[in-house]
């Protein structure tokens, strides 16, 4: 689990050094508190970065230098439109009761908790009971889902001195298994059956429950032979559903509604296999599972409810898009899931090809293929979460 992120806005040394200190002491080591003395300075806080929980003052100066007024309508304006922080507990703390009177009721419509500043503790045991809502929550840094157990295990090949597996947790009903990247947290979820509503409805709930900058999924699945050979690693630019659509008496009308990751993950992503085409930097040592080594591929995949094991429907599913390079079972709801989020998150898939969707399904061991996909996810989350 990572530190709670904190963003404290006061002007005044002596409040300011107060609210800190009651932070560090409920949160002990496992906080990290940034502070701003302007609303300017806070604005582009709330613009650039995440926070679990804010607290701020009401009379603020908007620039440095300049003498401080009631910043109130523009608090609330900024914590509507911060994209990054609209499931973050905001805390206005005053100690002028006036203003707090008269603010109440458009803070509390906000969904902002107002609170008096006094010398005595009444402001603390306020803050105490936010904090403490703060705490309930588990946050992680990522989050990565797995269909299988074997693909989640994968990851215990991982061989970089920075990454480590954990134990097994269990929270909000999910199947987890701590890791860490560096000073990065993040939890592998496993799905309790394949499919797209598990991973759907896995995913919804892990970024509820869990808060994450980013969710992605690895594992294998099939591929398609023009575009991608048996051992191919796919990284999913966008997915669909090849089961959506409309059944006529001698046909099927796809209606394919499609989610894609977003483009400046796309950006990193290609220019990481562009680095590496054949992923050649993630071979494995001599004792080791050696994986497959074939050049990457940034493309469509489709996901479907059912295992496709026939050359003849792989086909037909092949005709929805000239370029499609993969099918499984669970990247659209994935991504989907991802769109519909109530906050920003960044999302990717990245599978491993281990059959091409025919009667000959099952030949491949999917194992080499789980660990190179494990390997490249745990690079390119490094990658798109730079510490700090």
């Amino acid at each position: 689990m990572r530190r709670v992120r904190v963003l404290v806005v006061e002007d005044e040394t002596d409040k300011r050094d107060a609210v800190r200190e009651e932070i560090r002491s409920f949160f002990e080591g496992g906080v990290e508190i940034e502070e701003c003395a302007t609303f300017g300075q806070a604005a582009r806080s709330l613009a650039k970065s995440q926070f679990d929980l804010v607290v701020t003052d009401l009379l603020l100066p908007r620039l440095e230098g300049q003498v401080p007024t009631d910043v109130s309508e523009e608090l609330i304006e900024q914590f509507a439109e911060s994209e990054l922080n609209r499931s973050a507990t905001v805390v206005a703390v005053s100690r002028f009761e006036e203003v707090v009177a008269q603010r109440r009721g458009a803070f509390t419509r906000a969904g902002i908790l107002l609170i008096g500043y006094s010398k005595d503790d009444a402001w603390r045991s306020c803050l105490r009971v936010c904090m403490q809502r703060v705490a309930s929550r588990t946050v992680y840094d990522f989050v990565v889902v797995c269909a299988l157990e074997l693909e989640r295990t994968a990851f215990e090949a991982v061989s970089r001195d920075d990454f480590i597996i954990g134990s097994y947790v269990r929270s909000a009903g999910l199947d987890g298994r701590e890791v860490s990247l560096g000073g990065l947290e993040g939890i592998c979820v496993l799905q309790p059956q394949m499919g797209l509503v598990d991973a759907g409805i896995v995913a919804s709930r892990a970024l509820s429950v869990f808060s994450p900058r980013l969710i992605c999924m690895t594992g294998v699945c099939g591929g398609f032979a023009a575009q991608a050979p048996i051992g191919t690693l796919v990284v999913s630019d966008f997915s669909w559903e090849h089961q959506a659509g409309k059944q006529l008496p001698d046909s099927f009308e796809i209606r394919s509604y499609q989610e894609s990751m977003g483009n400046e993950t796309r950006i990193v992503l290609s220019q990481l296999i562009e680095e590496d085409r054949c992923l050649s930097r993630l071979a494995s040592k001599r004792h080791e599972v050696a994986v497959p080594s074939f050049e990457a591929v940034l493309g469509p995949s489709v996901s479907g409810s059912a295992v496709i094991a026939s050359e003849k429907y792989a086909a037909r599913i092949a005709e929805q898009h000239g370029k499609v390079a993969a099918v499984d079972m669970e990247v659209f709801g994935i991504y989907r899931a991802a769109a519909l989020h109530g906050s920003p998150v960044i999302c990717f898939a990245a599978k491993t090809v281990v059959d091409h969707a025919d009667e000959a399904k099952g030949a491949t061991p999917q194992q080499p293929g789980a660990i190179l996909s494990a390997r490249f996810a745990v690079e390119a989350i490094g990658r798109l979460l730079p510490e700090g």
